[in-house]
């Protein structure tokens, strides 16, 4: 590749990751893996309380998860735990 064509690229996939970035603060992806256990990620504008709310609406039938497991990577929370 060209010299020019390599700086091409990087600037369209620089652009891509702040557009994405940007859009997916307030997104929220929650699995349900069975048996009570859940696993997902979400955008950096969820509160952990509002994770396991949601959590405990969409998986938990209610009641709050009785294991609530949370981290960081790259700006999202990643989480997971049983009800």
């Amino acid at each position: 590749m060209t010299k020019t064509l390599l700086i091409a690229v990087a600037f369209a996939l620089a652009g891509l990751t702040m557009a994405q970035a940007g859009s997916s603060s307030k997104k929220i992806s929650i699995d349900n893996d069975g048996g009570g256990r859940f696993s997902g990620h979400a955008g950096s504008d969820w509160t952990p309380d509002d994770l396991k709310r949601m959590v405990a609406q969409q998986i938990c039938g209610g009641p709050l998860p009785r294991r609530f497991d949370l981290r960081t990577m790259s700006g999202f929370w990643l989480f997971s735990g049983s009800c």
